[in-house]
């Protein structure tokens, strides 16, 4: 019914429907194995290089930025500016604009201050809607909601997704799971 659940999600969703006790993640990859539903992947060696890191508790970070490539039956391209709680992953921004202009992005983003409160940091890439970094015009209206609210702007370095992955991450999620498989809205 969901091709495209794995191991990990179906073990949560048995949970969350109440089985007791739920199976274990190897479990269920077996019997997925066993049964012809996925294939055995090769075993992947961690790289030592790599440093996970998360903050501490929620609401010291957000991450944010804005997901195109969704059509509405007229054609139309839309966006979706995005933000997730860097330490539960927890979706606080999810709004669907028709052009990332800077004022949409920042009425998104105002709507979840107003709902979630006010974080301590937020994370961005450089777009024109969240920094006037390379631009030459000044302050950007998301920077000066940023300084009013006593937010510190942390940007990335230019072309360093994996700077922001875990919006990133998020960003494959809501295409699997809601838009590869939607016809135009």
């Amino acid at each position: 019914q969901h091709p495209r659940w794995g191991p990990v999600r179906l073990v949560h969703e048995a949970a969350k429907r109440g089985v007791v006790p739920p199976p274990s993640r190897m479990g269920v990859y077996r019997t997925l194995v066993r049964h012809g539903v996925i294939q055995p992947g090769a075993r992947r060696k961690r790289r030592e290089e790599f440093i996970r890191w998360e903050r501490p508790a929620a609401m010291d970070l957000w991450q944010m930025d804005i997901v195109g490539g969704i059509f509405l039956v007229d054609g139309t391209e839309v966006k979706v500016v995005t933000g997730v709680d860097d330490h539960s992953r927890y979706c606080v921004i999810a709004a669907v604009v028709v052009r990332a202009t800077g004022r949409a992005v920042c009425l998104a983003f105002a709507a979840a201050l107003q709902r979630f409160g006010v974080p301590g940091e937020v994370l961005t890439d450089n777009g024109k809607q969240f920094t006037g970094r390379f631009g030459t015009g000044g302050e950007v209206l998301y920077d000066r909601i940023c300084r009013d609210n006593g937010i510190v702007h942390r940007l990335t370095e230019p072309r360093s997704p994996t700077t922001t992955g875990k919006v990133e991450r998020f960003h494959q999620t809501l295409r699997r799971e809601l838009l590869d498989d939607a016809a135009p809205f």
